[in-house]
């Protein structure tokens, strides 16, 4: 089990760095396990919110452009019409936060033609976006927990810690 968990350990990592996906740091820990953080730039965090949506029948927003701003993501692209009278432009604002351990995304600003905050699928989207970013933590048997997440005009960070088993 140890060695399966110190491959995982360094595995993510290197994945993420041969992928082109993060700029990764791994530190040792004082309890024997690593903490790790990971900083994602405004395209990769694009390219993970574009494979979010990607995964729903009917997403919120196609082609999605990211705005990475202090605190939030604002995220722009196209709505489909209800009426199915073609597109429309629409925008929603993310947070991103961390609850026992895990990544948790809100929309807390929709201005998308026709949803308000309790549409489905902005219920869906906040499921799909947080599962996305969670896969960079790839969380193993709760052996991975994420500390923290931080959202600036330049980059997302997301710092996790694997503990030793």
């Amino acid at each position: 089990m140890k060695i399966r968990l110190l491959m995982f350990i360094f595995a993510v990592p290197l994945l993420l760095v041969g992928c082109n996906r993060a700029n990764v740091d791994v530190e040792r820990n004082p309890d024997g396990g690593f903490n790790i953080t990971a900083t994602l730039n405004e395209a990769e965090v694009n390219t993970a919110i574009e494979n979010a949506l990607a995964q729903s029948a009917n997403p919120l927003l196609r082609d999605p452009q990211v705005d990475l701003q202090t605190g939030q993501i604002i995220i722009n692209g196209q709505h489909d019409r209800r009426d199915g009278g073609g597109t429309v432009s629409g925008s929603v604002t993310v947070t991103l936060s961390v609850q026992n351990g895990a990544l948790a995304a809100q929309i807390t600003q929709a201005d998308v033609e026709g949803l308000d905050l309790t549409d489905e699928r902005i219920a869906d989207f906040n499921t799909r976006l947080a599962e996305g970013l969670a896969r960079l933590a790839e969380n193993d048997r709760g052996l991975i927990t994420v500390q923290s997440i931080t959202v600036t005009a330049d980059n997302l960070q997301i710092v996790f810690t694997a503990q030793r088993q």
